[in-house]
């Protein structure tokens, strides 16, 4: 009993998986995790050194080289990048995929890396702080909101997003709550000079007095009867009041000196701030949301709704929680399209299959495609594939691929009921001649999406479980279509009457593809010149077609980036960013301006990537309230910017769908000396600038900087017993103020910071009137007994290595409209004429970089997936001249697929190879039905030429209606960003190349065979 016949026997049982499939595919549908992205790893970490004092050149060579040094020992290292500016090294660590392909690979990585940098921190020079590893670098935040409140500082803000924080951290499935943009609050003791001197007091005795008041240090314990008893002196400080009344000197007189006699004493922000954050115009606390792996976010967010709306009433008056970003709203509307794309790919596919084939031939293959889905939901469940951009994707584009294998029994047992065979004979010998056929075309189509499983790096991983969906459900479409369809079509197709069954007249549809073909044979020749001719004339076009790697996102954001000259004060920033903010919330269509000045923000979607600590940028994070308003959008933003701050490099641009980042352009010169290195950088930001088109032209070393330098007088410190060390604490105590204790609040802990009142502070004149206590002598000596002379010189502002090479990467983007292939191919030419000295390299990097390294993953799969496709249709037919006729119109699809992508002016990305490669499958799958029926007519002994011809036409419904259900499923995705470029290649791809498989499937058939037109029962119907 085959498979056929079991299922129509067996009826119960078969009713009873069914069930279950469409139970497991409901269920699965409401409890499977959901995000808007794939749950991409990234695989970096970053080490944080802090080298107080030291120049970019000294961080480089002091800590990052050291530091550098240990890291790369590690095996699964792939990159190593670091940034050394004064007084930091940042150093980021790039994993190989193939030693961490899953999250939890990492968490030993990361140990090993700790282990190492704590181990070169015996190595590091005196004065550097203990280095940092972050390892939660790529954490993203999906749910992300802004606190402010009229009235409120920024102090009473953080109180209560410290209690927030709490309530969210109770929520299921949540992970982490991180607050980001609060102001440190801290103490400032401004101590004037001329009244200490006045009064005679020593200012590091007073330095000694804060840190040794508030300290806590164990005063030891007492026996008291049977017991013993800890002893807890008071005096710790408790108000600012009580710091200002702390005694620091009694008089030979008996007068007390207190500090409030000698300082001024405030509580107040770290000045100057690192971050400012702004909602609307109005500051700002940013705190994130981050869920477990695998939980579903849309879930969660709904849970963190209700908590908010719950606390809503223990919320101070006042304070406003916005909501500026939520993934598990945006995730269900992504479901809810995909439930609407699905509904309107059905109706589409059961329409044409109706007028087609008929209704209940359409029933059949809609409920065979109905329970392919649900089962295809179950089995994503129990394998952890969530619901997120590109697994719903591969759903709709599985869509029309589903029905083929149904099609093609449907199809078979139609004609066999027609021509008056009985319903279970018809269904048993339709399924046995077909189902390895139909089951060697689904494998190839599977394969055909392999290289995107399999292949390693980050792009192939977000896109991996494209491939995993597309096998699932075709697998399932394989088995449903020799099970479920002779099921439900002897429950539906009438059983043929007895008797003689009138011949009906051929369809004159058929009775012209038979004369049409017959002529093609006939010329042969001439069709295969012809056919040669479009491919040749295709190859040559793609010249034309744009480059591309991921679109640009959907989401109703864009983003704008604005750097100021490097060292620019963060105050002047801000200003300068307060009035654009002004301009961009009266433009038409805003709904929101978030405004980040000094650095970036949380992570709160996969493709932001946030910026690192600088005085000199600001970012605006601008959502609209349409997402066609972006375009125009753009180009208004960047001309207002271009015009009205001249001193100023932006780029205003929106996100981009997929891996990636940064500047689109990026020309990196790399070699031992960083002073050639920025002249080359130069020669490439110069013909960027002349090309016009591009804009936020700059390199990742950023201007050099004015750096005051007092020149220090070694013979001069020597004799007066002051260092270099005692110089750069009296100046930092002067300007930017010293650490000299800590003010504890209940769970707070307040440094207590020393510095110069602003009047001996405001300007470089009070450089001249510092005093310098000696700790030899404890004399005051004023700062020229020990500097010459105070210089001003221009000095780097950052130095930049990749793998312990200084490298340089020269920057720019596109204007808004514009593509970064097209600029990057304008001018290539020239940048890569840039003479290079020995000893220098040079490569791009950017979109063109990341678009190569993804290609080249994927090249490293494809030859083991084209080898398995080819070895599949040779097991298939067990000969080789079978395969051969069906691969040599693979490439013709190439014809379609040209001109699909110049008509519709599609850029050629990277899903759309992901689009050629599954095309490939597809019409090796339509090959394969073709061919096999014509072994199969040839074997039961039909004249070679007339089974080649009645073999063609007796598929051209099948495969049509196949080729034509699959391009009308994917038509939704044309409305889709991110898989219109895979959606253009199919639909074209697919529907030339059908038809040109129609014709010279036949033609390399009879022509690799050796077959004549005299091979024929009909002589008359022969050509002559």
């Amino acid at each position: 009993m085959d498979l056929a016949e079991f299922s129509i026997k067996n009826r119960l049982i078969c009713f009873i998986v069914i069930a279950i499939a469409m139970l497991s595919g409901w269920y699965s549908y409401q409890n499977i995790a959901r995000f808007e992205d794939p749950e991409f790893t990234i695989r970096t970490a970053q080490i944080i050194t802090e080298y107080p004092g030291a120049t970019p050149e000294e961080v480089a060579n002091e800590v990052t080289e050291a530091l550098e040094s240990a890291v790369q020992q590690l095996q699964e290292v792939e990159e190593i990048r670091s940034i050394s500016s004064a007084g930091r090294s940042e150093i980021s660590v790039d994993i190989l995929y193939r030693f961490s392909p899953e999250k939890d690979d990492l968490q030993l990585i990361w140990t090993k890396l700790r282990n190492k940098v704590a181990d070169a921190q015996s190595r590091l020079p005196p004065g550097v702080k203990t280095s940092q590893v972050n390892d939660d670098f790529g954490d993203v935040y999906g749910l992300y909101y802004l606190v402010t409140g009229d009235g409120f500082s920024y102090a009473e803000l953080y109180d209560y997003v410290r209690d927030l924080r709490t309530d969210l951290l109770s929520v299921d499935d949540v992970a982490k709550v991180q607050p980001i943009g609060a102001q440190q609050e801290v103490i400032y003791v401004e101590i004037s000079r001329e009244r200490a001197n006045a009064l005679g007091l020593s200012v590091q005795q007073i330095y000694a007095d804060l840190a040794e008041q508030n300290s806590v240090v164990s005063a030891g314990d007492i026996r008291l009867g049977d017991f013993r008893l800890e002893i807890q002196p008071t005096g710790n400080i408790n108000s600012v009041e009580a710091i200002s009344n702390l005694v620091v000197s009694t008089a030979a007189t008996g007068r007390i000196v207190t500090l409030r006699d000698v300082a001024t004493v405030t509580r107040d922000y770290v000045d100057p701030p690192s971050l400012i954050i702004r909602h609307n115009g109005k500051p700002a606390i940013g705190i994130g949301v981050s869920n477990i792996s695998g939980a579903n976010v849309a879930k969660m967010g709904n849970a963190i709704d209700a908590k908010l709306e719950e606390t809503k009433a223990l919320r101070p008056i006042g304070i406003e929680v916005h909501e500026f970003y939520h993934q598990g709203k945006i995730v269900e509307v992504a479901v809810s399209d995909f439930v609407v794309n699905v509904i309107a790919a059905l109706i589409i596919v059961l329409v044409t299959l109706f007028f087609f084939m008929g209704l209940r031939s359409a029933v059949i293959i809609g409920a065979v495609l109905i329970l392919t889905i649900a089962a295809t939901l179950g089995t994503m469940f129990v394998m952890n594939i969530p619901m997120h951009r590109i697994s719903l994707g591969a759903l709709i584009i599985a869509l029309g691929m589903l029905v083929d294998n149904a099609i093609v029994v449907t199809e078979g047992i139609l004609v066999g009921t027609q021509q008056g065979q009985k319903k279970l004979d018809i269904a048993k010998e339709i399924v046995r001649k077909t189902k390895w056929p139909l089951l060697g075309g689904t494998l190839v189509g599977i394969i055909a999406f392999a290289p995107v499983g399999f292949a390693p790096g980050s792009t192939a991983e977000y896109t991996g479980d494209l491939f995993w969906v597309v096998m699932i459900s075709l697998l399932y479409s394989w088995l449903f279509a020799i099970t479920a369809v002779p099921l439900f079509a002897d429950m539906l197709f009438p059983e043929p009457q007895e008797g003689e069954i009138e011949e009906k007249p051929e369809h004159p549809f058929f009775a012209r593809y038979k004369a049409f073909l017959r002529a093609m044979l006939a010329r042969s020749r001439l069709t295969v010149i012809v056919v040669v001719g479009l491919f040749v004339a295709a190859i040559l076009g793609f010249n034309y077609i744009k480059p591309g790697f991921f679109p640009p996102s959907t989401t109703p954001q864009l983003v704008v980036d604005l750097n100021l000259p490097e060292g620019t004060d963060i105050a002047v920033t801000n200003a300068e960013m307060t009035k654009l903010e002004n301009y961009l919330r009266k433009l038409d269509g805003v709904d929101t301006v978030q405004t980040l000045v000094g650095m970036g923000t949380l992570r709160y979607m996969l493709v932001y990537s946030p910026e690192s600590p600088n005085s000199a940028y600001g970012q605006f994070l601008i959502k609209v309230e349409e997402y066609d308003l972006i375009p125009d959008m753009l180009n208004e933003i960047q001309q207002h910017i271009d015009a009205n701050y001249p001193n100023a490099q932006a780029k205003v641009w929106q996100f981009q769908l997929g891996p990636g980042g940064g500047s689109k352009i990026e020309a990196e010169f790399s070699g031992p000396d960083p002073d050639v290195l920025r002249g080359l950088a130069d020669k490439a930001k110069a013909i960027m600038v002349a090309d016009g088109g591009a804009v936020s032209v700059k390199d990742d070393w950023s201007q050099q900087v004015t750096v005051v330098r007092p020149v220090y007088n070694e013979d001069n410190g020597r004799r007066l017993g002051i260092s270099r060390e005692d110089l750069a604490d009296a100046l930092r105590a002067n300007f930017s103020g010293r650490a000299v204790g800590v003010y504890r609040e209940e769970d707070l802990l307040i440094q207590i910071v020393a510095r110069a009142p602003e009047r001996e502070r405001v300007n470089a004149e009070a450089l001249r009137g510092i005093q310098i206590v000696s700790p030899v002598t404890g004399a005051s000596v004023p700062i020229l007994e020990v500097v010459d002379r105070f210089e001003t010189i221009r000095d780097n502002a950052k130095l930049r290595r990749v793998d312990r090479v200084w490298a340089i990467n020269a920057q720019s983007d596109p204007a808004p409209g514009d593509l970064a292939g097209v600029l990057r191919e304008r001018i290539a030419a020239e940048v890569e004429a840039i003479d290079l000295p020995e000893g220098y390299s040079f490569k791009w990097n950017g979109e063109y970089g990341d678009s190569s390294e993804a290609n080249e993953n994927l090249a490293t799969t494809f030859p083991l997936g084209f080898s398995a496709m080819v070895l599949v249709v040779v097991f298939l037919f067990n000969a080789l001249r079978q395969p051969l006729v069906i691969w040599l119109v693979v490439p013709l699809c190439l014809v379609g697929v040209v001109l699909g992508l110049l008509v519709t002016n599609t850029a050629f990305e990277f899903m759309a190879i992901l689009g050629l490669l599954s095309l490939s499958g597809l019409l090796i799958k339509n090959a394969i039905v073709l061919v096999d029926q014509m072994d199969l007519e040839i074997s039961e002994g039909k004249p070679r030429y007339d089974a080649v011809i009645d073999s063609a036409t007796s598929r051209v419904r099948p495969v049509m209606m196949g080729s034509m259900t699959t391009v009308l499923g994917v038509i939704p995705l044309l409305l889709d960003a991110f898989f219109k470029s895979m959606a253009v290649v199919l639909i074209f791809g697919l529907t030339f190349a059908t038809l040109l498989t129609l014709v010279m499937i036949p033609i390399f058939y009879a022509m690799i065979f050796g077959i004549s037109p005299d091979e024929t029962a009909d002589k008359k119907g022969a050509p002559a």
